[in-house]
């Protein structure tokens, strides 16, 4: 295929992606299917600037997902790659289980990637999957950003743990051509059953994408030049949303909320990037319903959306954690008080990293629980008390670090 990168060999986008991060040591996710049996290839001639080690997830969806694991070791051995198996224990979800899977899976490699001192976690993405991304969120009627798909390099974080640098380098090279190279070299893979499951989204689109292309209709490279042009754009109206921030003289509160000057002219993705952030979402609202929510606001004093409320006060504008929430509305009950253990540090309500001593423990609960504090803390800050109440309030006798600005520009995936 061409490559709109202009990288045409994997093996030479597999450098540059190790280059480009300068990491030392780095952690393959090898499944077992071509990609990344194919990536492993790769891995087990690269330069000698770089240490490769591999893992295997068994989700124990299918009762021979161990003896391929095993599989998978054999061929690491043979490599020279060192080799684990990590397991999602536990019960399985009834529904959106590959979601669910996806997400235990990122777990387990990341926690992996720490545990083994690597500088980054490689992943065998491929065009395919960057098309088949770029379609779906299509479909949904994505912005800029969506349409940008999956991202060559990003930072994933479990819990309050540090974030790992996440490497995609084949995000423009087709299965196809992986797979023509496995067979010249004389080598299997694992075909996972899931992979012709038409109860997954993926898998009907993976099919309506090949029938597409057959007819000429729309290709996979078209797809993928897409969100290459999408993301040159998506990193355009980033820098336009910061400029915008400091025009509008932003604020990222420490205690979880964002000031702005009250202006109906506010673009609508920035509105949305704030939403996101305050909100303790995974993506952020429409454009539409970014700028209702802001007309709304500064015409009838206050409104919400994505689990944030904006409040105008005069000449400001305050978004912040809907505070309804946290503290709870009617049958839906608030965040209970959490006990932090010591030497424990928690995320707590994806907003905030609340820390521990090693040798005291703590809890934590809204600050809004508390009305005294509360309505000192409000006057301290000069603020909305509504600002507050879903802050978290430890006493005073734990660490506390805000993920405001981390969530506000985006760069990191933190998994719950």
């Amino acid at each position: 295929m061409s490559d709109p990168d202009g990288v045409r060999d994997p093996a030479a986008a597999v450098a540059a992606a190790v280059v480009a991060s300068g990491a030392r040591r780095i952690l393959l996710a090898v499944s077992g299917g071509s990609d990344s049996l194919a990536l492993l290839r790769i891995a087990a001639t690269a330069s000698e600037t770089v240490a490769f080690v591999a893992a295997t997830v068994d989700h124990g969806l299918r009762p021979e997902a161990a003896e391929e694991a095993q599989w998978v070791a054999r061929h690491c051995a043979e490599a020279g790659v060192p080799h684990s198996v990590l397991t999602w224990a536990g019960e399985k979800p009834a529904s959106g289980v590959q979601e669910q899977a996806r997400l235990a899976r990122y777990r387990l490699l990341v926690d992996e990637a720490l545990a083994r001192s690597c500088d980054a976690l490689m992943t065998a993405h491929t065009a395919d999957d960057q098309a088949e991304t770029v379609f779906m969120r299509l479909a949904r009627g994505s912005g800029v950003r969506g349409l940008a798909g999956i991202q060559p390099t990003s930072r994933i974080a479990v819990g309050a743990g540090e974030p790992v640098l996440v490497l995609r380098p084949l995000l423009a090279i087709s299965r196809q051509f992986l797979r023509e190279g496995l067979r010249h070299a004389g080598r299997r893979w694992i075909d996972d059953p899931s992979n012709e499951d038409l109860r997954y989204e993926r898998i009907r689109v993976r099919g309506l994408l090949a029938a597409l292309e057959e007819q000429g209709l729309l290709s996979r490279d078209a797809l993928v030049a897409t969100a290459i042009r999408m993301r040159l754009a998506a990193e355009r109206q980033e820098a336009a949303d910061h400029a915008a921030f400091d025009r509008y003289e932003g604020v990222l509160h420490g205690l979880g909320f964002v000031r702005l000057r009250a202006t109906g002219d506010m673009p609508a993705s920035l509105v949305g990037r704030i939403i996101r952030a305050v909100g303790a979402g995974d993506h952020e609202p429409a454009e539409a319903d970014a700028s209702r929510a802001l007309a709304q606001a500064l015409a009838a004093g206050a409104s919400t959306l994505g689990g944030a409320m904006l409040k105008r006060e005069g000449d400001a504008l305050y978004v912040f954690r809907e505070p309804a929430a946290v503290l709870g509305r009617a049958g839906v009950p608030g965040l209970a008080r959490t006990e932090i253990p010591s030497g424990a540090p928690r995320l707590w309500d994806r907003r905030f990293i609340i820390g521990a001593r090693a040798d005291e423990s703590g809890v934590v609960e809204p600050l809004g629980r508390n009305p005294d504090l509360l309505g000192r803390m409000a006057s301290l800050h000069r603020c909305p008390a509504e600002a507050l109440m879903a802050a978290p309030d430890s006493g005073g006798r734990l660490p506390t670090r805000s993920l405001l600005p981390e969530r506000f520009h985006g760069k990191v995936m933190r998994i719950a």
